[in-house]
């Protein structure tokens, strides 16, 4: 079990000289709601201590401090309450998961701090000059106060996690989730760098203090902290190549062709429509692969102009292509001439119903062309 001086800081102790019992407790309450670990007891301890400053307030304290028979048992509580000002002040600025591991040690250790104090408030001389009967009542009210110190259940599982021998990536979201409530106003890899600094002091102390036990649960601690940090960093490299990834493929979703080429025969009239008037249904989808307006006149002229030269598939296997590009589907060049020259009918119905797919999916936006250079309105 770690005794206070292990979880306490000496030199805290000696700056507190010259504070008498009140001034004392007015810390102890200041640092509990300051600190980061063992919260709920901090605060228990401190509500303590504030029924023991109730009843000092009956109590003319300099004037105890005076008479020779209650200067001891009066210092002798001031120095408890010292150490109890240690202990809660640790929980504040010493290492949070080397006290998360100090675990019960430090619930202990609460409790007899408080235990000790109460004990210098029943000496005999200090009780003989009670003579009140709301300060009887106060005092009674300190015994029956018997705060029981304990671990909350979130500081129990965060303690089984960094006690861990073999923790695993699930422990390391555990502990970026209770780092960054301990620390809210820093983000989590300056809150981990944080902790590592003063794990490393730690580790100073105990070293300093020849204590093997605590120096080999605070190189754990150091080696669960590089863990995580390690867990972190794979997570930016995979959020920077999905970032890479989705740069390079742009908004698009898709990799793949929305509707089966073969799939002509889901949609009856729009495979009429363009088995019997090819060209309606090849101007719309060359109007959104070139974005750009192109009439069902022009895209025949194109047409009939590429017949001649027995290269029509190779025309419209090219407006295919700028189609998959646009929409970041896969596929090459030698995929896009079969499938027109094998059915340009069916190629067409697919092109354009992958049109109305990511025009219903993404918005128009994305699918939105330029207006004809000149429109003429005859008389």
């Amino acid at each position: 079990m770690a005794t206070w001086e292990q979880i306490g800081e000496l030199a805290n102790i000696s700056q507190l000289t010259g504070l008498n019992a009140l001034q004392l407790i007015s810390l102890v309450v200041q640092s509990a709601n300051a600190a980061r670990t063992h919260k709920r007891n901090c605060r228990r301890f401190a509500k303590h201590l504030t029924l023991i400053s109730n009843l000092l307030q009956q109590l003319n304290v300099p004037e105890l401090r005076d008479r020779a028979e209650t200067r001891e048992p009066l210092e002798r509580l001031e120095e408890a309450i010292k150490r109890g000002y240690a202990l809660v002040d640790a929980c504040g600025k010493r290492s949070f998961l080397y006290m998360l591991a100090m675990g019960w040690s430090v619930a202990y250790e609460f409790k007899r701090v408080q235990d000790e104090i109460d004990r210098c408030l029943k000496i005999v001389p200090l009780i003989s000059l009670v003579h009140s009967k709301h300060a009887v009542e106060k005092l009674e009210r300190i015994e029956k106060d018997q705060c029981e110190y304990t671990l909350d259940e979130e500081d129990k599982k965060v303690q089984e996690v960094i006690l861990d021998r073999d923790p695993s990536k699930n422990h390391s979201s555990v502990l970026e989730k209770s780092l960054s409530r301990s620390y809210p106003d820093l983000p989590f890899t300056e809150a981990l760098e944080k902790e590592k600094e003063k794990l490393k002091l730690e580790l100073h102390r105990s070293q300093a203090n020849l204590d093997t036990s605590h120096s080999e649960v605070i190189h754990h601690l150091l080696q669960v902290t590089h863990g995580v940090a390690h867990c972190e960093n794979e997570r930016d490299y995979q959020k920077q190549d999905c970032d890479i990834n989705c740069s390079r493929k742009g908004l698009s979703r898709y990799d793949e062709w929305g509707s089966d080429l073969l799939g002509c025969c889901e949609e009856p009239s729009l495979c009429f429509r363009t088995f019997f008037y090819p060209c309606g249904t090849f101007s719309r989808v060359a109007t959104v692969a070139k974005n750009r307006y192109i009439s069902s006149g022009e895209a025949c002229n194109d047409l009939m102009a590429y017949s001649c030269f027995l290269s029509c598939c190779c025309y419209t296997c090219c407006v295919r292509r700028k189609l998959r590009q646009k929409f970041h589907i896969r596929g090459g060049f030698c995929d896009d001439f079969l499938s027109h020259l094998l059915c340009c009918c069916c190629a067409l119905v697919q092109e354009w119903r992958e049109v109305e797919i990511r025009s219903s999916s993404i918005g128009p936006e994305d699918t939105k062309v330029s207006p004809p250079d000149s429109q003429y309105m005859e008389s």
